[in-house]
């Protein structure tokens, strides 16, 4: 309920008086406003919109104080509202407020005093009536601003998650929702990005801290299935450096696209994220990225085989213990990526020639292909390749 006016006629009569000359108190009080707070000039309040918002939250309190009348709040609630739709800080919205009413508290005593409308006593009375009347106005201006702000960030936080929605579901095709996407989730159309996949309920907040400090963006979305996250990295941010913050950083497992360029290819590095997840196999390790090279693609693309390709040419390997599984595999590995030097790999595995070429036998004989025919080489890294999309069970 609003406040009742303390003193009748007399009281009545000083706020008739101020209304009678409304638009130079508001003209007045807006100069105060644009001397006192830089937003209201610098901000989206427009001269216009700031003097028609003081002008009408002053109508309705003029009329209380003269009409001894409940304050109409409604203009005050509506001011709120707007303020926040304009990303008007609250704390200066409210200043606005209180230097409006100490220039009215002001003006109304220089009335009273100039026409003799009123005594000093019954001022005093008016003061309770006028701060009372002030609170009212600004407790009601802050629950509709924290009402509708609050809205707003729901609404956009939907609108972020539709559109980080379409953008990995390949729904959003065309430049302009593509810009829009960027723009919303504040990342640049193109750049460099990379998709991550992890089972996870949520990133670890070491995890976002860790990249930001190396100038990347996360952006991150739960999807039935798997938590899925945009990663934007800046120009000087190397993606060993990304990948390593997320191998340090990680709670639990990632799969991690190829780096892209364009928000279009968004889909793609999604399923290639998915792909890597999958194939996490390596020991000691929570993050894997998915493979571009044209084999490991070409595997990938077909998981379900991949399993096929493994027994048909690893069979007899993976049918030994797990140690000695281990051994042979990684041998062979090795061998490959030192593009088949015998002596470059006992180096790198710190062992003899002789015992090399004694694995390289054995994985022959067990596996009925010889590594120096090109058919069979072929097979054999093939079946290494499908190895990382199709792994062997603990117990195979």
């Amino acid at each position: 309920m609003g406040a009742q006016a303390p003193a009748g006629d007399e009281l009545s009569e000083l706020g008739y008086q101020v209304l009678d000359r409304l638009d130079s108190v508001v003209e007045a009080m807006c100069r105060l406003v644009y001397r006192e707070l830089p937003f209201y000039s610098e901000g989206d309040v427009t001269d216009v919109d700031l003097r028609r918002s003081v002008h009408d939250n002053l109508v309705p309190v003029l009329q209380s104080l003269s009409t001894s009348t409940p304050l109409d709040l409604e203009v005050a609630r509506a001011t709120g509202r707007e303020r926040a739709e304009q990303s008007a800080p609250l704390p200066e919205v409210l200043r606005a407020f209180r230097i409006g009413f100490e220039h009215l508290w002001h003006d109304l005593v220089e009335t009273a005093r100039a026409t003799g409308t009123v005594d000093d006593t019954i001022l005093v009375d008016a003061a309770t009536t006028v701060w009372r009347l002030a609170g009212e106005c600004t407790d009601a201006l802050a629950i509709a601003y924290r009402s509708t702000s609050t809205e707003l960030a729901v609404r956009l936080e939907h609108r972020r998650l539709a559109l980080l929605d379409a953008l990995f579901l390949g729904s959003a095709t065309d430049t302009t929702t593509l810009w829009e996407i960027a723009e919303t989730l504040g990342v640049p159309l193109t750049g460099r990005f990379l998709i991550v996949v992890t089972t996870s309920a949520e990133p670890s907040a070491d995890l976002d801290a860790r990249l930001g400090r190396h100038g990347v963006h996360t952006t991150w979305r739960w999807r039935p299935d798997a938590l899925t996250g945009l990663l934007s990295a800046g120009p000087g941010t190397a993606e060993s450096v990304v990948l390593a913050d997320l191998e340090s950083g990680a709670a639990h497992d990632l799969g991690v696209s190829g780096l892209f360029e364009h928000l279009r290819d968004a889909p793609q590095a999604l399923h290639d994220a998915r792909i890597a997840l999958t194939t996490l196999t390596h020991q000691g390790r929570k993050v894997v990225q998915y493979d571009t090279s044209p084999l490991a693609m070409l595997v990938s693309a077909a998981p379900a085989e991949a399993g096929r390709v493994t027994t048909a040419v690893f069979g007899g390997l993976l049918a030994l213990g797990v140690h000695e599984r281990a051994t042979l595999l990684g041998t062979l590995r090795s061998w490959c990526a030192n593009e088949g030097s015998t002596d470059r790999t006992a180096l790198q595995l710190h062992c003899h020639s002789n015992t090399i070429r004694y694995r390289l036998r054995r994985i022959e004989t067990l596996t009925e292909r010889s590594l120096r025919n090109p058919q069979d080489l072929a097979e054999i890294v093939t079946a290494l390749n499908a190895l990382r999309v199709s792994p062997p069970g603990p117990g195979s």
